[in-house]
């Protein structure tokens, strides 16, 4: 039997046209909202150090950040974070809160890129201010702006319209509270998040 060229062609022309419509990765998509809540762990002396303001307790974690990528492994970032971390070890009656709320603004690399499943790391600048009412003393009210850094290891799991994210950041701060002392927050950040490509 004899088959035309022509034939074989149309037919190559096919498949590659139903191999090319299939989703894209949500790593391809140029722009992701992630909204995050987890545990914030404090680290060091801000958690057992006996320094002013220090000693703090794990408490809730929140995030909203957008990725926009522009490079076919990296992304840059820009996010909002809100800790709140019982501060009761540091001399605040009982149930009383530290509010550590700021913004990062920081890059993310994705090693490799895949379909359904994208491992990253995002390292950024962090900017915090915290809210300490309810510690006694000079300290409490609002500290000054601190500024930092951050480090984060996460993954995408899902499909081209929607994922989640688990993560886990650590996180260095230092900012001045009102009665000019200076306190280092240092703490842990366990986030699951999900994730929306656009």
């Amino acid at each position: 039997m004899h088959v035309r060229p022509t034939r074989v062609v149309a037919l190559l022309l096919a498949l590659n046209g139903a191999t090319a419509v299939r989703p894209a990765a949500a790593q391809d998509s140029p722009l992701l909202l992630e909204a995050a809540g987890g545990v914030a762990v404090p680290l060091s002396s801000f958690a057992d150090g006996t320094g002013p303001g220090e000693g703090a307790e794990s408490g809730v974690a929140l995030g909203v950040g957008f990725t926009l990528r522009r490079f076919e492994r990296i992304g840059f970032y820009l996010g909002f974070h809100q800790q709140r971390f019982g501060c009761q070890p540091a001399g605040c009656s009982s149930g009383g809160r530290y509010v550590a709320t700021g913004f990062d603004a920081g890059v993310r690399i994705a090693p490799f890129t895949g379909e359904t499943f994208v491992p990253w790391i995002r390292l950024a600048a962090v900017t915090t201010r915290v809210e300490t009412g309810d510690l006694p003393g000079p300290d409490s009210g609002v500290s000054d702006l601190g500024w930092g850094g951050e480090a984060v290891a996460g993954f995408y799991l899902g499909t081209d319209w929607i994922g989640v994210t688990p993560s886990v950041a650590v996180a260095t701060v230092d900012t001045d509270l009102p009665g000019d002392s200076t306190l280092g927050l240092r703490y842990l950040t366990a986030y699951l998040g999900v994730t929306f490509p656009f």
